[in-house]
C-alpha cells in the first residue's frame, strides 16, 4: 500500500487572564476570525484548534457566534477541538488536584459548546515533567503534543519523530506527538513551497507517517507583520491551496484521524523539557550568554551544530521561580490559597466555595509567572490580575472558614520555600507577608476589600536582550519573513540609561542608613552608600496573634570610617477588621560613639502606571500639585503622604509621627515585547527619612501608620 504523509495542522490560541479587552478584540479581529474565514473556504483541509479558558470566556461574552461556527465545523469533522487545563496553568506549577479540576473544567466546556469531550490536551508552553501522564490520564486525556526537542533530548533521532509514542507514569498512559521545530519556524514565515517540499522529503510510502505543526494562533495575524503577510498578501490561502494540490500523497488530518489509521511507534520516557527557547530563558543571564557563545561557535559548522543541539539544552521551567523572586511569590501565594480551599469541609462546599475554586484557577494562568521574548512577568497588569483572583479566592474561602470579620491571625511558615520562615499577619480585610531573612521586609500587602496587592513591584535586573542596547545595535525589521525570535527593536531612544540593576527586591519596610547628602537621583540609580547592614540583613522574628516584631543587631558605619553598633526593632500591629496597620521603630545605639545618620524606610508600591494624571501623590500637609507617581523628587517636612489611584479607586497612605523628608522615584524596567524593548513602570519607591543623632546607650523611637483605602468610599 502506498501511504500518504499525514499533516496535522494545529493552532493554540490564548490570551491571559487580566489582559486588556482591546487586546482580546484586536487578536480576534486580526487572527482568530480571519483564520476561520479563510479556513472555511477550503473543504478537504482539516485542522485541530485549541482555545484557552480566558479566551473562551471572552468569546462567549463578546463573540458567541464564533463558538457556533466552531461547533458546526467540529460536527462536520473538519475541526478537532483540543482540550487543556482551562485557565492555561503550567501543570508542573500547580497542585495535582487543581490540574485535574482545570482539565475537567475544559472537558465540560467542550461538551457543552462543541458537542463532545476532547480527546487531547494542549500542554501550556509544552512544559513537560515525567509525572504528568498520571495526571493527564486520570483527568481523561488520551493524547498531547510536545516539541521534537523533548524527544531528541530523550534519545530519539530526528527521523523517528513522524508519528506518536506512548508514555506512562505508574501505569497511567498517554499518547505523545512530536511537534516539529522546522515546521514551527517555516509556518507562516517561509514560502509555501518550502513546507511542501519538507513534507515530501519526509514521506515514506511504506508507512503512514505524520508531521505535526501545532503553534500559537497569534502567529496568524497578531505577531509583527503577520496580518499583512498571512491575510492581505494571501499566505494562508496559498498554503491551504498548496496542501490541497498535493492530496494524492499528502493528507491533512486531525490527531484523532491519524490515530485511527496508525498505531504508536513505541513506548518512550521523556525528560523534563519545554521548547528550546523557553529552556534558554529559564537560565540565569550569565548561563544564557555562555550557551549562546557555544551555539555561535558551532554555527560555522552546520553538521557540528546539529549534533550539538541533540546534547545541549537550557534550563528547567521551575527555575523561573529561582530566577525571579516575584514569580515565586505569586506561585507560593497561589499554593497558600489552594491549601486553604482544599481544607474547606464538605459541609461548607457551596456556591462561595465553587467561586473560590474558579478564582483560584484563573489566578493560575501561567503568563505572569515567567518571562521570555515577550513581557510576561514584566507586565504589571498581568501580575495584578493574578493577585486579584488569588486574593478574591482567599477572601471567599475565609468567609467559609472564619466567623464574621472580628478575627486576626499570624502564621510562621516557610512561605516561599527558601529554607527560612516568613511571617504572615492577616485579618478579614488585609494580609501582610514579611521576610525576616531579607531585611525584615514587607513583601506582600494584600487589601482584601478591593482586592489588590500594593507590594506587587518588580526589581530591575540584567536580561540578555539588554546586550543589544548596551552595544548600540537596535535595528528595525525589514518588513516581514521574520520569526518573533529574530526581531530586535527599541521602542524609544536612550533606553540604555535605564539599565539599572537593583541590589535587592523592591519590597517595603526596607531599612536604610544613609549619608545626609543623598539625592533622589542617587537612590534611583542605586548610586549611594548603604551605611548600615540592615537593608538586606537577617532579622529575628517574634509573633503574637495580631502583631510581629523584627529585631537585628548590626552596624552603621560613619563617614569617617567608625562603626557604631545598633539594635533595630520594628513592631507591626494589625488590628482586627482593619485595613490599617502600625509600625513602631526602636533604634538603639549600643556603642560608645554617637550615631549621627539619616534613617530611611523604603516602601515599594505599584499602582500600575507612573504617567497618568489619575495616579498621583497627595499630602495632608502640603499641596503636592497631584504629582504623578513617576516623579523623581524629594518633599520636606511631611507627616503624611499618600499614593492615589482614581481609576481603581485605591489609596495607600503613610502617616509619620515625626516630620520627614520623603524621597520618591519610579521603578522602571526595560523589557522585551512584541513591539520591541520598552520601559515599563513597576512601582514607586517612597522613602520617608529622618536625621538621627543618638548618644551612646540611648535610643530613638519612630512610628508610622499605613492605611489601605477604597477611595470610592470618599465620594
Amino acid at each position: 500500500m502506498d501511504h500518504p504523509i499525514y499533516f496535522i495542522f494545529g493552532c493554540h490560541s490564548h490570551q491571559p487572564t487580566g489582559n486588556f479587552d482591546h487586546v482580546f478584540q484586536d487578536a480576534y479581529e486580526r487572527a482568530y476570525k480571519p483564520f476561520l474565514d479563510v479556513f472555511e473556504q477550503y473543504p478537504g483541509i482539516n485542522v485541530t484548534l485549541h482555545f484557552t479558558g480566558p479566551l473562551l470566556d471572552w468569546i462567549l461574552a463578546n463573540e458567541p457566534k464564533f463558538l457556533g461556527r466552531l461547533r458546526e465545523l467540529a460536527h462536520a469533522g473538519r475541526v478537532e477541538m483540543m482540550g487543556g487545563a482551562y485557565y492555561e496553568p503550567l501543570i508542573c506549577a500547580i497542585p495535582e488536584r487543581d490540574s485535574i479540576e482545570q482539565i475537567q473544567r475544559m472537558i465540560a466546556f467542550c461538551e457543552k459548546h462543541f458537542g463532545a469531550p476532547p480527546r487531547g490536551m494542549w500542554l501550556a508552553e509544552r512544559v513537560w515533567e515525567p509525572h504528568m501522564p498520571r495526571i493527564l490520564a486520570q483527568a481523561g486525556v488520551e493524547y498531547t503534543a510536545l516539541d521534537d526537542a523533548h524527544f531528541q533530548y530523550s534519545g530519539h533521532s530526528a527521523d523517528s519523530l513522524f508519528g506518536y509514542y506512548v508514555t506512562e507514569d505508574e501505569g497511567y498512559a498517554v499518547k505523545v506527538f512530536p511537534i516539529l521545530k522546522q515546521l514551527r519556524y517555516n509556518i507562516p514565515f517561509r514560502q509555501v513551497h518550502e513546507t511542501i517540499e519538507y513534507l515530501r522529503r519526509h514521506r515514506d510510502p511504506a508507512s503512514p507517517r505524520c508531521a505535526v505543526i501545532h503553534d500559537d494562533g497569534e502567529k496568524f495575524g497578531v505577531w509583527p507583520e503577520t496580518h499583512t503577510s498571512v491575510y492581505e498578501k494571501g499566505w494562508l490561502a496559498e498554503f491551504f491551496q498548496g496542501l490541497l494540490n498535493e492530496r494524492d500523497w499528502l493528507r491533512c488530518a486531525t490527531y484523532s484521524e491519524y490515530m485511527a489509521d496508525a498505531g504508536a511507534l513505541g513506548r518512550t520516557y521523556l525528560t523534563c523539557a519545554s521548547y528550546e527557547e523557553m529552556m534558554e530563558w529559564a537560565l540565569p543571564p550569565s548561563m544564557q550568554r555562555r550557551l549562546k557563545r557555544l551555539k555561535d561557535e558551532a554555527a560555522a559548522d552546520p553538521e557540528r551544530a546539529e549534533e550539538l543541539a541533540l546534547f545541549t539544552r537550557g534550563g528547567f521551567w521551575r527555575n523561573f521561580m529561582a530566577k525571579y523572586d516575584e514569580s515565586n511569590n505569586m506561585q507560593k501565594k497561589m499554593l497558600f490559597v489552594s491549601r486553604k480551599i482544599a481544607k474547606v469541609p464538605k459541609s461548607k462546599q457551596d456556591g462561595a466555595y465553587e467561586e473560590a475554586r474558579r478564582l483560584l484557577h484563573e489566578g493560575q494562568c501561567n503568563c505572569a509567572y515567567w518571562h521570555g521574548v515577550f513581557g510576561g512577568l514584566y507586565l504589571n497588569h498581568l501580575r495584578t490580575a493574578v493577585y486579584d483572583r488569588l486574593i478574591s479566592a482567599e477572601k471567599a474561602v475565609d468567609s467559609l472558614t472564619r466567623r464574621g470579620t472580628q478575627w486576626g491571625a499570624s502564621h510562621v511558615l516557610d512561605f516561599d520555600a527558601d529554607g527560612h520562615d516568613e511571617v504572615i499577619l492577616e485579618n478579614a480585610r488585609a494580609s501582610l507577608g514579611f521576610s525576616p531573612r531579607d531585611g525584615g521586609t514587607l513583601f506582600e500587602l494584600d487589601y482584601k476589600d478591593k482586592p489588590f496587592n500594593f507590594c506587587n513591584t518588580l526589581m530591575r535586573r540584567d536580561e540578555t536582550y539588554h546586550d543589544t542596547l548596551r552595544e548600540g545595535l537596535p535595528q528595525e525589521a525589514d518588513g516581514g519573513g521574520h520569526s518573533i525570535h529574530e526581531i530586535v527593536r527599541a521602542k524609544e531612544a536612550g533606553l540604555e540609561a535605564y539599565l539599572v540593576e537593583d541590589p535587592y527586591r523592591r519590597a517595603s519596610l526596607r531599612d536604610h542608613f544613609l549619608d545626609a547628602g543623598v539625592t533622589p537621583q542617587d537612590l534611583r540609580a542605586c548610586a549611594f552608600e548603604e551605611r548600615g547592614d540592615f537593608a538586606t540583613g537577617m532579622y529575628m522574628a517574634a509573633t503574637k496573634q495580631r502583631s510581629a516584631s523584627f529585631t537585628r543587631e548590626g552596624w552603621v558605619t560613619r563617614a569617617e570610617g567608625q562603626s557604631v553598633a545598633v539594635r533595630l526593632t520594628k513592631t507591626v500591629q494589625l488590628p482586627r477588621d482593619a485595613s490599617a496597620f502600625q509600625i513602631r521603630y526602636a533604634i538603639e545605639n549600643l556603642s560608645d560613639n554617637e550615631l549621627d545618620t539619616v534613617f530611611a524606610v523604603e516602601f515599594g508600591v505599584n499602582l500600575l502606571t507612573g504617567s497618568s494624571p489619575d495616579r498621583y501623590y497627595c499630602s495632608d500637609d502640603a499641596n503636592l500639585n497631584s504629582a504623578q507617581l513617576g516623579v523623581l523628587t524629594r518633599w520636606d517636612n511631611l507627616t503624611h503622604i499618600a499614593l492615589r489611584d482614581d481609576w481603581q479607586r485605591l489609596g495607600l497612605s503613610i502617616r509619620m509621627d515625626r516630620a520627614a523628608a520623603v524621597y520618591c522615584f519610579p521603578i522602571e524596567t526595560v523589557s522585551q515585547s512584541e513591539g520591541g524593548q520598552e520601559r515599563i513602570y513597576q512601582g514607586s519607591a517612597v522613602l520617608p527619612s529622618w536625621p538621627l543623632r543618638i548618644p551612646p546607650g540611648k535610643q530613638a523611637a519612630l512610628g508610622l501608620t499605613v492605611e489601605m483605602t477604597d477611595t470610592g468610599a470618599d465620594n
